[in-house]
């Protein structure tokens, strides 16, 4: 199944996964799905170790790759937990309302780097469906946005005060490129990531303490965060 039309292209897609656990109950985070193309597509995604995105899916063998172009909601689900008016059910799955296209995948793992805690799954896609079909030219206020985003939930795990200064640099710089090219929706979008993240201290606390709450029990209702995928 060629999944460009969908929005899936070779390389690295950012897209919103959406999940289940075993009792039912529906989460959603960011991540990066990989597509090596040779003479078929294959699809990939790694997972940390201790997300919610890791646990609903070793539960269920499925996920859900929601395509969408709103900078909030990528940045909702990367600090907050999606309350469910933004959920629908395909066959009892979840997905996203708002998604131009998603796509359902049965996963199977593959393997796992013990040093980075990633775990690889190739994604076998078994429904798709298309809402939207646009046009729409880059935007560099939404690319900033997604990087920043990235930028941020990986601070906490970062110790090298060097390497936490030059991310400062680069969240200025985001910053900047927003307000310049972003439309409203990025502004807003970025304008979540000042108020909840953009005190980097308080990024640093807040993610370090959702990743040891989530080491203590992979069960809890934790948000994924963005360095699952890379």
């Amino acid at each position: 199944m060629n999944l460009k039309e969908a929005g899936i292209a070779e390389g690295i897609s950012e897209v919103i996964v959406t999940t289940k656990s075993g009792a039912g109950e529906p989460d959603a985070a960011p991540i990066g799905v990989i597509t090596v193309t040779n003479d078929e597509n294959k699809y990939f995604v790694k997972l940390y170790e201790g997300s919610k995105t890791l646990s609903n899916v070793l539960e269920t063998n499925k996920l859900a790759v929601n395509v969408t172009d709103d900078a909030v909601l990528f940045v909702k689900a990367a600090f907050e937990r999606l309350n469910e008016v933004h959920f629908s059910l395909f066959h009892g799955f979840p997905v996203l309302k708002e998604a131009k296209s998603w796509i359902i995948f049965d996963s199977a793992l593959i393997g796992k780097r013990s040093e980075s805690g990633n775990f690889l799954f190739q994604l076998m896609p078994n429904a798709v469906k298309i809402n939207r079909k646009e046009v729409k030219a880059i935007n560099r206020g939404l690319n900033a946005v997604i990087e920043a985003a990235v930028l941020a939930t990986r601070y906490a795990i970062t110790e090298d005060k060097r390497e936490k200064e030059e991310m400062r640099k680069k969240m200025k710089l985001y910053d900047a490129i927003v307000e310049k090219c972003g439309g409203r929706r990025e502004k807003e979008a970025f304008g979540i990531l000042r108020e909840k993240n953009w005190n980097l201290s308080r990024i640093s606390a807040s993610l370090s303490q959702r990743h040891a709450n989530v080491q203590e029990s992979t069960n809890q209702n934790s948000n994924y965060y963005w360095i699952e995928d890379r």
